[in-house]
């Protein structure tokens, strides 16, 4: 029953400044523009500024030409492209990273520069670059990899206009080109709380991991910016990558009795200098989790580190759909239950570490997979139905020209193509079959699994609301109806003895 759970945030992207895995640190060139400043008051950002100037620093460490700017016009932002454009030039790697306002409008994406003081059409395109514009800046430079970086979704400000849709359209450059967004197209990201938006700030964790492939990297900040928003900003990316690219060069292998001595030394001193040492020298290390985990108790920002044994099946479950442990036949070892509760310690905010903390995450997964299975679940029944529905009309229509038509010999053809037409409804009825059989065995796991260890800490707050606020109103009623739904279900699985399937029934009874 348990090896249904593994249900990980899910997926991406963000920009990645890479060079091939087997190539010097060379030939680097980024171009990073971050606009906050506007002549608006109220487009005022706060962390474009603070985005290019953590960027900026980490990718002169990877050995990069940088240009920084902030607040520019538009004409300024021309110029900064054709600087781009001549010292890009053959290089390894060519990128253009922009933080601040974007809109769509219509099939076009425009980089709004400070000067706007007008909300109109006109007045946008005077004072924006396109897409199009950076996309054209990065063709024809012989780069290795061109990259565009926009982290620039955060809303529509011509929407009280009518002008523009909310989020940008997703468009993809040349072979060689990867354009990434920092949330999925039409939707919008948000500036954050923090000195960094919840994008770069997901980005400046990994882009200096060596030896690190883009495509590993982009899952890593991926996750991470949809678990930071509980699934409401999903990074995007359109690329035609040619290769393997690492932004930093794999670290030197060194003999693993030279790590482990260096982590005795650590424990031995047993101080956050001692620990920080050893993450310096071994920043992926064996005991890396454990080093980040003292530290913030030396520090005294740690919360409880173990779990009592009473609540190790407990964490078990919200392990397993937080994505921290691979689900199996059975209860893992308390050890592997223990060490995937310091991986999960160590990817939280100080303050929101402890037993509690992880079982509330484990709620909210379970609330938001629950919601989503019983969509899947619903669709299943209703095409099951359906296909049983057109197989039983198909017999039907097949009994009785066989019956008719039995002696007749010109009509055998005709009885032929009727009986294959039959067969292929059976094999797709079939199908259909074992689809809902997955999703129903999924869907009653689920619920066993939440009822008994998570229920506690279900809350009626964990019911999706945000597509409303998109103004998706069909999808919203329906994902509000399946929370509900599943909601409901749990209560049945509650109130039944063990086995019982009562939800199926109320599920049953509602697709009628």
């Amino acid at each position: 029953m348990r090896s249904v759970f593994a249900m990980r945030s899910v997926l991406v992207v963000l920009w990645i400044c890479l060079t091939p895995l087997t190539a010097a640190a060379e030939g680097r060139v980024a171009l990073l523009i971050g606009n906050g400043g506007y002549a608006r008051d109220e487009l005022a950002l706060r962390n474009p500024a603070n985005d290019v100037a953590a960027l900026d620093a980490a990718l002169a460490r990877l050995g990069f030409d940088v240009r920084r700017e902030t607040d520019l016009t538009r004409e300024e932002m021309q110029e900064a492209l054709t600087w781009f454009r001549g010292a890009a030039e053959g290089a390894e790697i060519a990128m253009i990273f922009y933080a601040g306002h974007a809109v769509q409008v219509g099939a076009e994406n425009y980089l709004i520069g400070t000067e706007l003081t007008e909300v109109s059409g006109p007045a946008l395109t005077e004072a924006s670059l396109t897409l199009s514009e950076l996309i054209g800046a990065t063709e024809g430079l012989g780069a290795g990899l061109s990259l565009i970086v926009l982290d620039a979704c955060r809303d529509n400000p011509f929407g009280p206009a009518g002008l523009g849709r909310p989020g940008l359209a997703p468009v993809s450059g040349g072979a060689g080109t990867l354009v990434a967004y920092a949330t999925d197209p039409g939707n919008v990201a948000a500036d954050g709380a923090g000195e960094n938006s919840p994008f770069t700030a997901a980005l400046l964790q990994h882009i200096e991991t060596p030896g690190l492939d883009v495509r590993l990297m982009f899952g890593r900040v991926r996750q991470d910016v949809v678990r930071r928003s509980g699934g409401a900003q999903v990074p995007w990316v359109e690329e035609a990558v040619l290769g393997e690219y690492a932004f930093a060069p794999a670290a030197d292998r060194r003999d693993p009795d030279d790590e482990f001595a260096r982590w005795r030394r650590a424990v031995g001193a047993h101080s956050v200098e001692s620990y920080r040492g050893y993450l310096d020298d071994y920043p992926e290390g064996i005991y890396a989790i454990v080093a980040r985990l003292r530290i913030d108790s030396l520090e005294g920002n740690a919360e409880e580190a173990e779990i009592a044994a009473a609540d190790l099946p407990q964490a078990t479950a919200a392990l397993e759909l937080a994505g921290y442990l691979v689900p199996s036949v059975g209860y893992p070892p308390d050890t592997q239950v223990k060490q995937a509760f310091a991986a999960w310690q160590n990817a939280q905010p100080a303050g929101a570490r402890g037993f509690a903390a992880l079982m509330g995450e484990g709620a909210r997964k379970a609330a938001f997979v629950g919601t989503y299975t019983a969509g899947i679940l619903r669709n299943d029944l209703q095409r099951f139905a359906s296909v049983e529905e057109s197989l039983r009309t198909a017999e039907e229509n097949l009994s009785e020209a066989e019956a008719e038509f039995a002696d007749d010999t010109g009509a055998q053809q005709t009885l032929a193509t009727m009986r294959r037409q039959v067969a292929q409804i059976a094999a797709i009825k079939e199908g259909v079959a074992a689809d809902l059989d997955a999703s129903r065995t999924y869907y009653h796991d689920l619920l066993v699994l939440t009822n008994r260890y998570l229920s506690e800490y279900m809350e009626i707050e964990f019911q999706p609301r945000f597509a409303s606020s998109r103004g998706i109103t069909r999808l919203s009623d329906r994902a509000m109806s399946d929370a509900q739904t599943f909601y409901a279900h749990l209560g049945l699985v509650g109130d039944a003895p063990d086995g019982s399937y009562a939800w199926l029934t109320a599920f049953l009874e509602g697709n009628e």
